[in-house]
């Protein structure tokens, strides 16, 4: 079997990005013996996906299937009727994107409708949530997070994580796995939350954030850190709360995507109102602690490693080229 994965730009370590999910996705896929290729659709914002028409024309003809990663992605699929579409959605395509305070502006509500569109001319949807699935009902869709390594993402004594990343080894540090200028993860109120913990506990507490991390390394900060705090307005399912709990790192959440499923059954996590004086109260609940959790077993048990993730993805490509 042959696919070709349609994906804005995978990452490096140079240039670390949201990607990295499906980076490890391939990998696995491959393990399972399937040939895997990749376009990717790079350059100017409003150009790219134009620009990357001939170049992807060319490479199709090539593979049995084509695996489109996000709308954009899905809907320059669409312009090849030789293979057969998978559409993987990931979040902000199909919930929307927003701005500051929340708010979804009617661009992204347009684009929203128009990727419900596509996924009635495709031959299959992978959705990464049941919300996500009720939003492109009535047309069927496969419901499958992404899957973590579990051999990269593991638990290292903090201590020794700190020490390798030259961490004050009295201070408290809570992870914010987000981009700290994506409006969509809501940064303001994650700062607010801390200043509110620190001031409270007279702790010194520090905010330490991802970007730009390459990716090898963010293992190593989830090890290092006490707790990781999200507070994003739109998440489809959170790859960084899965690489959270593989690390058995603690996490406070606000409840967005999946995360409430995702955490059942997690202990010394918690699930907060997205304000800063309940985000902080959890913090300084979660800290109180001071301990690690038992995410890692929680995500073997729900499946969520990479290999029994590629095995649901395999099955749908099988479905789609024996035209079920």
């Amino acid at each position: 079997m042959r696919v070709l994965m349609v994906t804005l730009p995978l990452p490096t370590s140079e240039t670390p990005n949201s990607m990295s999910p499906l980076a490890h996705q391939i990998r696995s896929l491959r393990a399972l013996g399937i040939e895997i290729g990749v376009c990717q659709v790079t350059g100017k914002r409003k150009l790219k996906y134009v620009l990357a028409a001939p170049r992807f024309w060319a490479e199709a003809p090539a593979y049995d299937l084509i695996h489109a990663h996000f709308g954009h992605c899905g809907w320059l699929a669409r312009t090849q009727f030789r293979r057969p579409i998978v559409v993987s959605f990931m979040g902000s395509d199909l919930l929307g994107t927003p701005r500051a305070g929340g708010h979804i502006p009617w661009l992204s509500r347009v684009v929203v409708q128009a990727n419900k569109r596509l996924a009635r001319l495709v031959k299959a949807v992978v959705v990464k949530t049941e919300e996500m699935a009720r939003v492109v009902a009535p047309v069927p869709a496969h419901v499958i997070p992404n899957g973590v390594d579990l051999e990269l993402f593991r638990p290292v004594d903090p201590a020794e994580a700190r020490a390798a990343l030259g961490f004050d080894p009295h201070k408290r540090y809570v992870l914010f796995p987000g981009h700290p200028l994506n409006p969509r993860k809501a940064f303001p109120v994650a700062k607010a939350a801390v200043e509110i913990a620190a001031q409270r506990t007279a702790e010194d507490i520090e905010l330490v954030t991802l970007y730009p991390t390459p990716p090898e390394k963010v293992p190593l900060i989830m090890n290092a850190c006490d707790v990781e705090l999200l507070t994003s307005y739109v998440e489809g399912s959170p790859n960084v709360v899965k690489e959270a709990m593989a690390c058995n790192l603690p996490v406070v959440t606000v409840n967005t995507g999946d995360v409430a499923e995702l955490l059942a059954g997690v202990e010394g996590c918690l699930i907060c109102p997205r304000t800063p004086e309940a985000l902080a109260e959890g913090l300084i609940a979660v800290l109180a602690e001071a301990r690690r959790t038992n995410g890692r077993e929680i995500l073997r048990r729900k499946r969520l490693d990479l290999a029994s993730v590629a095995e649901r993805i395999r099955r749908v490509y099988m479905d789609v080229l024996n035209g079920q």
